[in-house]
């Protein structure tokens, strides 16, 4: 059990922690320089870090506390997946294949987000907040269905190939034609992409809804940010608070667990 301590030790020290994110940033920057330029050099120094990522998933294995507790920590799972895709030669894929196949290495980089402290925290913020977020997108996916209804009840065009816009663009569609194409147009304003255009055009076309394309245009984007900034931040903050709040527990009862142990 002393030896899985002093291993466990090892992979938790600081100059280790240090060490892997060096040796990850280095093998980001090589995978990003491989995507144009492949030498045996840069294959033979890939090679060495996988050989490096190889041995601290079997350290971190091996100076486990409990077997139990290393297979509850997703990011190992995440790890042996990542190592693992590196070892699929690329002589047994299709031209497609192998493109996928260095695709999914680039996922190495991520492996930073284990090594550095405060991005972990960070992430394991955004995963608390998915299911936050779920509710949220449903809520906002409701506002966005009522107000593409309305949009196309009000401001369908059958006319639309006389308006300017189509004219100099002929594979642009009717904004409001569909239910589908006013989810995309609300989508559009709410990204802020020239979302003026579509108020003026619908002003050309319909001068006796002059009050309401406005009304609708600028309603819907005060009500959709205030959804986005107001929940989806909302939820993050509070997620970041419960998780903050958490990690000081478990440093309290680690400093108490070792205070007690040097007691004895």
């Amino acid at each position: 059990m002393a030896k899985n301590d002093s291993i466990n030790a090892l992979v938790h020290a600081p100059n280790f922690e240090r060490l892997a994110v060096a040796v990850i940033i280095i093998n980001s920057i090589l995978i990003g320089v491989e995507v144009t330029h492949k030498t045996a050099e840069i294959t033979f120094i890939q090679n060495a870090i996988l050989v490096f990522f190889v041995g601290e998933i079997l350290l971190r294995f091996i100076g486990r506390s409990s077997t139990r507790e290393y297979f509850m920590d997703g990011w190992n799972y995440f790890d042996v997946l990542v190592v693992a895709i590196s070892f699929i030669p690329e002589d047994m894929l299709g031209g497609a294949q192998v493109s996928v196949l260095r695709t999914l290495r680039v996922l190495r980089v991520f492996r930073i987000l284990r090594e550095v402290e405060e991005l972990r925290l960070i992430t394991s913020v955004l995963l608390r907040s998915i299911k936050s977020l779920g509710y949220s997108g449903i809520l906002f996916f409701i506002f966005m269905y009522v107000y593409s209804v309305i949009g196309v009840s009000l401001f369908k065009m059958t006319n639309f190939t006389s308006v300017p816009q189509w004219s100099g663009n002929p594979q642009s569609v009717d904004p409001y034609g569909t239910l589908g194409e006013a989810m995309f147009s609300l989508f559009r304003i709410l990204t802020g992409e020239d979302w003026t255009d579509l108020r003026y055009n619908l002003l050309a076309q319909s001068p006796n809804l002059d009050g309401w394309v406005t009304f609708y245009h600028v309603s819907w984007m005060v009500i959709s940010g205030f959804l986005l900034i107001n929940l989806v931040v909302g939820a993050v903050v509070n997620n970041y608070d419960r998780a903050m709040d958490e990690m000081r527990e478990s440093d309290d009862a680690a400093a108490a667990a070792a205070a007690a142990e040097s007691e004895e």
